[in-house]
């Protein structure tokens, strides 16, 4: 054979080498389409089965919290429709007086809502009920991807649906259906996942976009989840210390400041106009001490009444996740020995619950005065999600490689330990159907929708509102009210719905509105006025709010008892605008620094997809 000849079979063999290659990472791919398909098919089967009573009774709209998020969505939808898909206020809110809603309650699960009503052109109810069922899907999923990083698919799957089928996802999420909530905690093990990683240091790529979209992703659907996700990783860091010392620590920290960089443009506003709404009306409405295990209701009204006959089924729900994380602990003990190849999991499992009962425990409520922030996430069953998490993890663990401790047990002991971790299971899924069971209906669907959209009603004060009891017809007035975001100077009355934001009232003089436009962050009119005349806004006061009287800026007086916005016009035809309008430097800086975040961290994960399928080509 000539050297031209061997050449030539030598580059015939590399392409067939290539080629034979690039077949198999073909095959490897078809074979894993399937097993994609079928997980799938499962999650959304069982998100179904888990939705299926709530959001098909006739009166989801009105259970738990889905009215105001109705009553919100259909702020956002109107700043939507205006063209900014961003707000900071809410102009339908309070009756039309409108408050600083999107600058503190974070947007994305409106966002989400927003899209099936754009995309799929859907009623506004169906897509709230989207967005709560594919919270349930994704859960699902963002569990499944954190238990891999341990287990094999089967018992990953087992972790999943522990996730969303034990009790404490349906109590927030379905029962009270705190949406966002519900969003968020969708969210959470895809962060703990990226977590995971990076602290390990191996796949330091996976875990920085793990991290990166998880952790941004609980920010921006709800900022008590938030500050949850963040002891659950804290608490993860503490259990792989040993194993990845301050290293792993500080890339952690590192991927934490990619976070504060991606969402600096909705932090940033929030931290710096705190001071300028009722925030700490949220932990004078809902007292801790009033929901610790199994605590008495401070009064005999009405409302206290059902928040302490619900703290008394998220109790059970606790003492019954809590119980079988620590049987299944106690079942397959040895394996948290250090040194072990499953000691992350069950140890930060340990770890969740322990500090579950921390909170919930009447005899440690020094610690809700101790650590800052605490008291704002008003339940301590909020947290018991993760303890659900932490179920699944054990039960993976258990699975996996805990089969021979069991049987290692004596049969007395294994018997035992059988019983009341099946009595436990049993009391866990009980309470999970009286979560998804709702009351008996009073209205039909179509009553329903009639009944959120109804605008007429008069103002509440809280102490009356508090005291209408269950009359669903008078407790209308708290659909799209959110006191906690309104300005200081604004009252704490209670509004039927709005179908506009606020115009403008002529309080004295001789005067008339020619024409006026009312938009969601801007107003404008047009007004003759045969001599001086006084005028009100019907909007609370707010610092971004910017009034111009024929393009000319002039400051607003706020109106004693209702923070409402008075103006002195002085005689002759004006145009009079309000436009929203936030100029602090810290939130322009901080917009721009989440727009080159984003921008820079898109690009580098269109980069590392694009290095991965040339590197699986190549292969």
């Amino acid at each position: 054979m000539t050297t031209g000849e061997t050449t030539r079979t030598h580059e015939t063999e590399g392409k067939d080498g290539k080629a034979a290659s690039t077949l198999r990472f073909e095959l490897d791919s078809l074979q894993a389409r399937p097993r994609v398909v079928l997980l799938i098919c499962a999650w959304a089967l069982i998100a179904g089965l888990l939705v299926w009573e709530p959001v098909m009774h006739p009166e989801f709209g009105l259970r738990g919290d889905m009215s105001l998020h109705y009553h919100i969505t259909r702020a956002y939808a109107l700043s939507v429709a205006e063209g900014n898909w961003l707000p900071h206020w809410a102009g339908l809110l309070d009756g039309g007086r409108g408050d600083a809603f999107f600058t503190f309650y974070p947007p994305l699960t409106y966002f989400s809502s927003m899209l099936w009503l754009k995309v799929f052109n859907l009623e506004l109810l169906t897509a709230l009920k989207l967005t709560l069922t594919m919270s349930v899907f994704g859960a699902q999923a963002s569990a499944y991807y954190f238990a891999r990083a341990f287990f094999t698919r089967a018992a990953s799957l087992k972790a999943a649906l522990l996730y969303v089928g034990l009790p404490a996802l349906p109590i927030l999420g379905l029962n009270r259906c705190f949406l966002a909530n519900a969003v968020a905690l969708s969210l959470v093990p895809l962060a703990l996942r990226g977590a995971y990683e990076l602290l390990l240091g191996e796949r330091r790529r996976v875990g920085v976009a793990a991290l990166a979209l998880g952790l941004s992703g609980v920010l921006l659907s709800h900022v008590i989840t938030t500050y949850l996700c963040v002891i659950a990783i804290a608490l993860l860091a503490l259990v792989c210390l040993p194993q990845t010392g301050w290293r792993g620590v500080w890339r952690l920290t590192l991927g934490g400041c990619l976070v504060l960089a991606l969402t600096a443009f909705f932090l940033a506003p929030q931290l710096v106009e705190m001071s300028w709404v009722h925030v700490e009306l949220q932990t004078a409405r809902h007292d801790y001490r009033n929901y610790l295990l199994f605590a008495v209701a401070p009064d005999a009204e009405y409302y206290r009444q059902t928040w302490a006959l619900l703290n008394e089924l998220a109790s059970t729900a606790t003492l019954a996740q809590v119980g079988l994380a620590l049987l299944g602990l106690l079942a397959c003990w040895p394996l948290l020995r250090r040194g072990q190849r499953l000691v992350v999991p069950l140890r930060f499992a340990l770890a969740v619950v322990l500090f579950m009962l921390l909170i919930s425990l009447p005899v440690t409520a020094w610690v809700w005065r101790w650590m800052p922030g605490l008291p704002f996430i008003q339940f301590p069953w909020r947290f018991l999600p993760f303890v659900s998490l932490a179920c699944g993890l054990i039960v993976a663990a258990a699975r996996t490689d805990g089969l021979p401790y069991w049987q290692a047990l004596k049969p007395l002991a294994r018997a035992a330990l059988a019983f009341f971790l099946t009595l436990v299971v049993l009391v866990a899924f009980v309470l999970t159907w009286i979560s998804l069971a709702g009351p008996v209906p009073k209205k039909t669907a179509a009553q329903t929708l009639q009944f959120l959209n109804a605008t007429e009603g008069e103002k509440w004060s809280m102490e009356t509102a508090m005291q209408l009891g269950e009359d669903l017809v008078r407790i209308r007035a708290f659909a799209s009210n959110q006191i906690y975001f309104r300005p200081r100077t604004a009252e704490t009355a209670f509004y039927p719905p709005a179908t506009q934001p606020g115009g403008l009232s002529i309080l004295s003089g001789r005067g008339n509105v020619i024409s006026q436009s009312l938009r969601n962050e801007r107003r404008e009119f047009v007004l003759a006025c045969a001599e001086a005349v006084s005028v009100r806004l019907e909007t609370y006061y707010y610092p971004h709010w910017v009034i111009r009287l024929d393009g000319r800026e002039i400051k607003p007086q706020t109106e004693a008892g209702s923070g409402l916005m008075l103006l002195e016009l002085p005689a002759g035809k004006h145009t009079l605008t309000a436009s929203f309008e936030p100029r602090l430097l810290p939130e322009r800086l901080a917009r721009w620094l989440s727009v080159c975040a984003w921008i820079g961290f898109c690009g580098w994960l269109i980069q590392q997809r694009l290095n991965r399928n040339r590197t699986g080509t190549a292969a």
